[in-house]
């Protein structure tokens, strides 16, 4: 059985720490962005969401015009 052992000295071994409160404290501040920019995102689709929603009604609300205007310009049509 060979196992691998290191041996790291005490400097060694503070260098290993700080890098790695380095790769800490970047893993973290990316988290942080991406916490803020899917907060972004996501407000902005509720945004156009919103904004969809009222599209859709406006049109239905001019859909329901033109077919009534339609309908009296073939009652026009018909009548005369």
């Amino acid at each position: 059985m060979n196992v691998h052992s290191e041996k790291l000295s005490d400097s060694d071994l503070q260098e290993k720490v700080e890098k790695l409160e380095h790769s800490i404290g970047y893993l973290l501040k990316l988290c942080e962005k991406l916490k803020e920019e899917n907060l972004t995102y996501k407000n902005s689709n509720n945004q156009l969401l919103v904004e969809r929603s009222e599209l859709q009604l406006k049109n239905d609300k001019v859909r329901g015009q033109v077919e009534a205007m339609v309908d009296r310009l073939k009652a026009l049509d018909k009548a005369s």
